[in-house]
Order: C-alpha cells, then structure tokens, then sequence
C-alpha cells in the first residue's frame, strides 16, 4: 500500500474520531446547562420557601394536626 493512502485513511478516522468527541462534549454541555438550570430553579424555590416560612411562623406552628399534615403534604408534591 502506498503511504499517502495510509495517511489519508489515519486522518479520516483522526477526524471521525474528533467529531464523535464533539458531538459527546456537545451532550455533556447540553446536559450540564439543563441542570444549572434546575438548580437555579431550585434555588429559587427553596428561597421562596424560606420567605413563606418566615412570614407564616405563627401560624404554622398554630397549626392543628390535620392542617399541618395537609400542609406537610402540599410540600413534598410541590416539587414535581
């Protein structure tokens, strides 16, 4: 075989192989994006949270058994 077939053929696949790189960092980032974005939404969630908390302590811990409950409840289906 002559060689410049052999070099044409190693670059080919040289460059196959960067592009497959490529497309994987590409859904590495994509993937890293989303869950920034979760977690800033998150963020934001949790501060909303604390700022309800706050506002409502009374009433909160005046709370009967069956409200805190319900409320209990509306909290952990609140992150879905």
């Amino acid at each position: 075989m002559d060689y410049t077939v052999i070099v044409i053929i190693t670059n080919t696949l040289v460059v196959l192989a960067t592009f497959l790189a490529t497309l994987y960092r590409i859904k590495i980032e994509r993937e890293q994006i989303q869950t920034v974005k979760r977690n800033v939404h998150a963020k934001e969630c949790l501060s909303s949270l604390q700022k309800y908390i706050k506002a409502e302590r009374n009433s909160i811990t005046n709370m009967n058994e069956q409200e805190l409950k319900e409320f209990l409840d509306y909290l952990e289906r609140l992150g879905e």
